[in-house]
């Protein structure tokens, strides 16, 4: 790819993430390419429609929580706790943008790069789990299925217009935490649960 193409892409994916950060996935791709400095023909020369556009923004955000996770697992000695650490650092970048996640839906999975990232994501969280198996602080049956479907629930919760409140998070955090610990490593509850839907 040429460099000057290269910056333009990169300018749309800054722009399309900053975008719907403060707008929603519902934001127009003519909006994403002004707020980028470049015609709605270079946007859709770099993605298809505004579907693989979510998607690209959606890959670069779990490529960075890869990276996060791997790195965790390459520079922290806490076994017992590493998994925990993960999951509190991808809790909060799901919070900076809650509407991107929203709308990664099953359709837009079918995305060979965010296909890719979940396998990646997948293997994180296996190695994740092995490492407090070997500690003795996560139980011996746990699976990152059982992970992902409990911080999919805590992610997916709240309406992108009524964020959690962080004392709402860290209660189910410690939820994720006493689902996935063995009983020598279980600890009590802090937090307020989520109030009743209204």
């Amino acid at each position: 790819m040429r460099k000057d193409a290269q910056r333009n892409r990169e300018r749309l994916l800054a722009a399309a993430d900053a975008m719907f950060r403060e707008h929603g996935v519902e934001v127009s791709v003519g909006e994403i390419a002004d707020a980028a400095g470049v015609g709605r023909g270079t946007l859709f020369r770099n993605f298809a429609n505004k579907d693989a556009l979510v998607a690209a923004v959606l890959g670069e955000r779990l490529s960075e929580v890869l990276d996060f996770g791997r790195d965790l697992l390459e520079h922290d000695a806490d076994d017992a706790e590493v998994t925990f650490t993960f999951l509190a650092g991808l809790v909060a970048r799901q919070e900076e943008n809650r509407a991107l996640l929203q709308a990664a839906t099953d359709e837009l999975f079918k995305a060979p790069e965010l296909q890719r990232a979940h396998i990646a994501l997948m293997e994180l969280f296996g190695a994740l789990l092995a490492r407090g198996k070997r500690a003795g602080a996560i139980r011996p049956e746990a699976t990152a299925t059982d992970m992902l479907m409990l911080v999919k629930g805590l992610c997916m919760f709240a309406p992108v217009e009524q964020p959690l409140s962080q004392d709402t998070i860290i209660r189910h955090l410690d939820l994720i935490r006493a689902a996935l610990t063995t009983p020598a490593y279980s600890k009590p509850l802090r937090g307020r649960p989520a109030p009743l839907p209204v």
